[in-house]
């Protein structure tokens, strides 16, 4: 395991290194966008790419469309970040009938873009179970990840990290990495929490201004119009 900020790739002619940060963004919330800018600022990788998963009919709860959530995601990178900050949104399993395992996702990926390292961006509390996924033998001895700590699931010993890994932490210790432990389905728990009569019949049944500063405004303005939670 890597536990330095960034090696390789970063110099001229060199395949560039992509951190990919899947997950459903049902919705994106602020806590997304800045595990992202972490990953740049710490050097972990020269890009980030956010990477709505396709339909998952083992997950009832995610009823929102790919695209809906693609359409989030580019709302939030594109009125959080300037225009030369690298953090972009990826539609790879925008047209995938149900979301792509990991392991296809990322052969997928390096078939038609073979300029990039892709490096999947999990928690420490996914890493336990990493073996056990879709090719997960190959996963774990193949592929490249940038490990984000989880309270209560910190991983203390080399051994348990995969081999190609790099545990994303500030080059130096020089800052302490911004918070990210705000959910997708806490923000979800908040839209459906209700208000008294008055405040429910204004907010059509909705409690909008629980998730404000949680998510870009330009997000929650999208849930709102499209009624994305009703």
């Amino acid at each position: 395991m890597n536990t330095s900020s960034a090696e390789g790739g970063m110099h001229p002619g060199a395949p560039k290194r992509v951190a990919l940060l899947g997950g459903s963004f049902d919705p994106i919330t602020d806590a997304h966008l800045k595990c992202a800018a972490e990953i740049i600022h710490c050097g972990a990788a020269e890009e980030v790419w956010l990477v709505p998963c396709g339909a998952r009919p083992d997950k009832p709860s995610l009823t929102r469309s790919t695209l809906d959530r693609l359409l989030m995601c580019h709302l939030a990178v594109n009125t959080t970040f300037g225009s030369s900050f690298p953090v972009k949104v990826s539609d790879i399993e925008l047209k995938e009938e149900k979301a792509l395992p990991t392991w296809n996702l990322l052969q997928k990926l390096k078939k038609e873009r073979t300029d990039i390292v892709p490096l999947f961006v999990i928690g420490s509390d996914l890493v336990p179970t990493l073996k056990s996924w879709d090719e997960g033998e190959r996963l774990w001895a193949e592929e490249n990840f940038i490990i984000i700590d989880r309270p209560g699931y910190e991983l203390n010993d080399a051994a348990q990290y995969p081999p190609n890994s790099t545990k994303l932490e500030p080059p130096g210790k020089a800052f302490t990495l911004a918070s990210q432990e705000l959910s997708s389905s806490e923000i979800r728990k908040r839209l459906a929490m209700q208000f008294g009569e008055r405040e429910r019949d204004a907010l059509r049944g909705r409690n909008y201004p629980m998730v404000e500063g949680l998510v870009p405004a330009p997000v929650l303005a999208h849930i709102i119009r499209y009624r994305l939670y009703e």
